[in-house]
């Protein structure tokens, strides 16, 4: 409620100002004493053209008003006042009533109809409505205000927010929770090779061929909890591979409990880096093999030195032989590390899985390595009890 604040340092309420129009002076000054009493600012004026100027320079929440007045009467202030003050409720007050005469001024913007002499209870009373209708208004006002702000944020949002998807590299899908596709941007349309632009919404299967990324879709719908959160796959779109990472959509369900309405999915082409991937343990491979084969043919020369094949050596040009060997061996097993590696990420790395025997294991290459930890002034032991049978791959494990 609108009004000056109550000059009574212990209320503190804000009191609701009244213009009172009327020609009778007696009138004016006996009727402000009373609404002054019962809490009310009131101010008088002595016809509409003096009401109108107070108007203009100071708000007022009610105006009570005669109808019969010199210079400008109540009628003609009615015509007047309601263009310029439509929120402002008018209770009309005049000893010339007549249903004709309250209709008229209805029409013409009033609130209420009194009639003198009038009861003082049916004024505070119609005064005390008007005031609500005020108050009413004035907050309908500012939540429509508020309303149409919202929108218009929304509205704003929405457009940036198309922008920014229209503007991706990656694709962007999202599915209601009929599987069906309510928004996508051009990028998608391209990743997956749609020719023409579908009227949304349209069945996912129209746009996705891939039957991977449809039973993911179909995982998610159903409301299977997902470990990460998210699901990432990859699929293939002619000679494209596209990364597909899918989350569920919630909203709430009777205010209460959400629920899964749907999902987003994005679609990056990661094509090139698959290739680079490719070239890289190719060129691994190539690079393992063109050193293997030399170091290899290397190996076996010094072997066949060290074994005296080709003459006997002196013990200096022998540790010089043996010590060639110990580097070469192990360049060799960095390079099969290498080769390991490639294989592992191409995907290409098989273990044969077999039962072993890990005593029977342990016991050969002790038994291999025995004689350089003997050269070497090393005791080599071992002991395996109640060794249970491992499935593993036999060279690995050696």
């Amino acid at each position: 409620m609108t009004g000056k604040e109550c000059g009574c340092s212990e209320c503190g309420i804000m009191r609701s100002t009244i213009l009172l129009v009327d020609d009778e002076k007696q009138f004016r000054d006996s009727s402000q004493r009373l609404l002054t009493r019962k809490g009310y600012d009131v101010i008088t004026a002595e016809d509409g053209r003096h009401a109108l100027d107070f108007l203009s320079k100071s708000p007022v929440d009610v105006v009570l008003l005669d109808l019969k007045m010199p210079v400008m009467g109540g009628e003609e202030f009615l015509q007047a006042m309601s263009p310029l003050y439509p929120d402002i409720p008018v209770v009309v007050i005049t000893g010339h009533g007549s249903l004709d005469t309250a209709v008229a001024c209805m029409r013409k913007g009033a609130y209420d109809f009194i009639t003198k002499p009038f009861d003082i209870p049916q004024l505070l009373v119609s005064i005390e409505r008007a005031l609500e209708k005020r108050s009413l208004e004035r907050k309908a006002k500012s939540y429509q205000e508020e309303t149409v702000q919202n929108l218009l944020e929304l509205s704003t949002e929405k457009k940036r927010l198309e922008t920014i998807i229209s503007c991706m590299a990656n694709g962007i899908m999202v599915t209601n929770r009929n599987l069906e596709v309510v928004l996508h941007n051009p990028a998608l349309l391209r990743l997956l090779d749609v020719a023409s632009p579908p009227a949304t919404p349209v069945p996912v299967q129209a746009i996705v061929k891939d039957e991977s990324l449809i039973e993911t879709l179909q995982k998610i719908q159903s409301g299977d909890r997902l470990e990460q959160g998210f699901v990432a796959q990859e699929i293939h779109v002619g000679d494209r591979v596209l990364r597909a990472i899918s989350a569920p959509t919630l909203e709430p369900e009777r205010r209460v409990f959400w629920t899964v309405a749907g999902a987003v999915t994005v679609l990056e082409d990661i094509t090139l880096f698959k290739q680079l991937d490719r070239m890289k343990s190719d060129f691994v491979n190539m690079v393992a093999h063109e050193l293997r084969s030399p170091l290899v043919s290397i190996r076996q020369i010094q072997s066949v030195l060290a074994e005296g094949l080709a003459g006997p050596l002196s013990e200096k040009q022998a540790d010089f032989v043996k010590r060639g060997m110990k580097k070469i061996d192990a360049l060799l097993a960095l390079i099969n590390d290498l080769l390991d590696v490639a294989r592992l990420e191409a995907g290409r790395l098989v273990q044969k899985q077999a039962p072993l025997d890990l005593a029977e294991i342990i016991e050969d290459l002790v038994l291999l390595m025995q004689v350089r930890a003997k050269e070497q002034g090393i005791l080599l032991t071992h002991s395996c009890e109640n060794m249970k049978p491992v499935l593993a791959d036999p060279r690995n494990i050696e």
